[in-house]
């Protein structure tokens, strides 16, 4: 089998472990691929192989993208069909929504409202260093941005309320300053309604 494979093999039985987990989501996670032109079909099909191996549904992350020479369908429209087709859930990395929308001149908002919330289970927020005017760098490496958080509350207006991590891969501040970035993840979700709310009304 391909190394991905032997890889998603060697993890089904830690995630049975995790299964009662409420973070499991995050552990089985995986990313869509870097521009929305890859095949559908061909990314829906290694997902379909990896959720068959390990028993379970997985979770994609959109991923952040800085070019897609030739591409024949929009972000949004790849991400929707490989959902679709693979039967899978979304992790959805609100930075990255910020970060291709400013790149790729889309209206973020009108992005999120499109996708399918009942495939949401889980939420990345993450900073990200400004290069130029129309350029946006996903780093990890930095503070949320305001865009950013007002981006997730749009989230959880439209979607609801799901688990959400903060993302600091490097340049780390002061453990009070992460703590405070957690606390604003907690506060826009206590002013959020929750998803069962949105469902019934």
């Amino acid at each position: 089998p391909r190394p991905v494979l032997r890889q998603a093999e060697q993890l089904k039985q830690p995630i049975d472990r995790l299964a009662s987990n409420p973070c499991d989501r995050h552990q089985r996670t995986g990313r869509v691929g870097d521009a929305p032109d890859a095949g559908v079909g061909a990314v829906a099909q290694r997902i379909a192989q990896v959720q068959d191996m390990l028993g379970r549904r997985i979770a994609i992350e959109n991923a952040s993208y800085y070019c897609a020479p030739g591409a024949e369908m929009s972000e949004l429209e790849f991400i929707r069909a490989v959902l679709a087709e693979a039967d899978c859930d979304l992790l959805l990395d609100v930075n990255n929504v910020y970060v291709n929308s400013v790149n790729h001149g889309y209206d973020a908002a009108a992005f999120l409202a499109a996708l399918p919330g009942e495939r949401i289970v889980y939420g990345h927020v993450a900073g990200h260093e400004r290069e130029d005017e129309d350029l946006l760098i996903d780093t990890h490496g930095a503070a949320v941005a305001d865009p950013v958080w007002s981006l997730l509350a749009e989230a959880y207006a439209v979607h609801g309320v799901f688990p959400t991590l903060l993302e600091r891969d490097f340049k780390l501040p002061p453990l009070a300053e992460l703590l405070r970035e957690l606390e604003v993840i907690g506060a826009l979700q206590g002013a959020a309604r929750p998803r069962a709310a949105l469902a019934s009304a």
